[in-house]
């Protein structure tokens, strides 16, 4: 006897194909999803080997920064007289930073990545607690703030500043009771040196316009934007200005130095010097050095504000590596060989 061929219902068989499609469906997403997982652990783990490396070479930046300081004083500055130091990679570092200059933008290859150093004196600013009121009309002009604003914030600040007991205020300033009180977040008045820049913000008419530069909100279209006054600020330093290292618009901010002047200064300090058929470096040596290099300076008004040299250095040492990059800023001051850390930030990105 012969038997039929067997065969399913045509519904059965139909179930049979979606729940076979369903299964081939689920174990594609499921496929998918764990080759998703595994590309996203390997880009995160490749981001985080890349970071630590950056931060390393961050590291490295600083430990360089402190050989430079050491070295620059093991130096004379000559090249001819420094012999095999004047080609090692250090040296320009150490012979800028010896003569009271700064360094920008050094690059130093390390490994698969770079390491980029920026080493500035802190005293190229102006130390923002040493300022009497002229001094603040010189800030406020450089940072095209216009002047009948100069009233109020300098009033202001000084009451932010003083600790006089009882408090007076000023005919353009504010203290607690009489502002800061009364505020919707009321606070008090520091009624003591500024600590950080930042804290400007804090004290009446500093806005941030007025800190970090803009055009305000009420502002004519065709009038020149503030430039702000944070880059010429600092709250360390004995308040003299380092003119080997300070910006035109920071020497522009000392008495009788306009634009003419300050051109001159950044000009002259730049400039190679030949004697005897050597090149010098063009920094200012001394004071004396930088008022006979530069007779239009009035030697009587600028004498007691500047400086030629630093202990302080603002530091910025950035690791880079594949796009990646890790940075750490930082305020130090050196006591010989030591450094001491006086302000630290650090920061990512790529």
């Amino acid at each position: 006897m012969k038997l039929a061929p067997f065969h399913l219902p045509r519904r059965r068989a139909a179930s049979a194909l979606v729940v076979v499609l369903w299964v081939i469906g689920l174990l594609a997403i499921i496929v998918t999803s764990f080759a998703f997982d595994m590309q996203l652990e390997t880009i995160i783990t490749s981001y985080c080997r890349k970071r630590l490396k950056a931060d390393y070479l961050a590291q490295s930046g600083l430990e360089m920064v402190k050989v430079v300081v050491q070295k620059k004083d093991t130096i004379t500055g000559d090249k001819e007289t420094d012999g095999d130091d004047a080609a090692d990679a250090w040296y320009p570092l150490a012979r800028a930073l010896k003569y009271g200059g700064s360094v920008s933008g050094f690059r130093q290859p390390l490994g698969d990545g770079e390491i980029v150093i920026d080493i500035i004196p802190e005293p190229a600013r102006r130390n923002i607690n040493k300022l009497d009121e002229k001094d603040w009309e010189g800030v406020l002009e450089v940072a095209n703030i216009p002047e009948d604003l100069w009233d109020t914030l300098i009033d202001c600040f000084f009451d932010w500043t003083d600790n006089e007991t009882p408090t007076a205020v000023r005919p353009f300033g504010a203290e607690t009771d009489d502002y800061y009180a009364r505020l919707p977040n009321p606070y008090n008045a520091h009624n003591g040196p500024i600590e950080t820049i930042d804290e400007l913000l804090l004290i009446k008419g500093f806005t941030n316009t007025v800190v970090y530069g803009g055009r305000p909100p009420d502002a004519d279209p065709e009038d020149p934007p503030w430039l702000g006054i944070a880059d010429l600020l600092t709250t360390y330093g004995d308040g003299l200005v380092n003119v080997n290292a300070a910006s035109k618009r920071v020497l522009r901010t000392l008495p009788e130095v306009d634009d003419l002047l300050g051109d001159l200064i950044t000009e002259v300090r730049e400039e190679v010097l030949t004697t005897g058929g050597k090149d010098e470096d063009p920094h200012f040596k001394s004071p004396d050095d930088f008022f006979a290099r530069i007779p239009e300076a009035n030697r009587a008004i600028l004498a007691p504000r500047i400086s030629v040299s630093s202990a302080i250095y603002r530091i910025n040492s950035t690791g880079f590596v594949q796009g990646v990059r890790r940075t750490i800023s930082c305020i130090v001051e050196f006591n010989g060989a030591k450094m001491n850390i006086l302000r630290w930030q650090e920061q990512e990105g790529q």
